[in-house]
């Protein structure tokens, strides 16, 4: 799964070295990849949750998320103003921290 984080983490920084259609298109499939790990998070989510709490607990989940998401978008709007590099360079460095951080702490619950 740490896989998905790799995707996740370089589409900043291959976006932000576009020059040209091609290599915009390149970087959105590069985007589309994070897909592949989009059913092992959703069934991981469940298997963690509560028998009697599960699809609240999916619901908390992406609730959770999706405010982390708009805060870093909402910061991203003032990263933009120093410049486009800085905005794309944190996103890949924080993308580099999270994959860093799961490979080496992240586990199988199946082990």
């Amino acid at each position: 799964m740490v896989i998905t984080f790799v995707f996740f983490t370089f589409f900043p920084f291959v976006l932000l070295f576009c020059q040209s259609f091609e290599w915009l298109v390149a970087a959105f499939i590069l985007r589309g990849l994070k897909e592949f790990g989009e059913p092992t998070r959703k069934a991981l989510i469940v298997d963690m949750a509560p028998q009697d709490r599960k699809a609240g607990m999916f619901g908390l989940y992406y609730l959770i998320r999706d405010v982390c998401v708009s805060v870093a978008a909402f910061g991203g709007a003032f990263l933009w103003q120093i410049s486009p590099m800085t905005n794309f360079m944190v996103a890949f460095l924080f993308g580099v921290a999270g994959t860093i951080w799961f490979a080496i702490y992240g586990r199988d619950l199946s082990a």
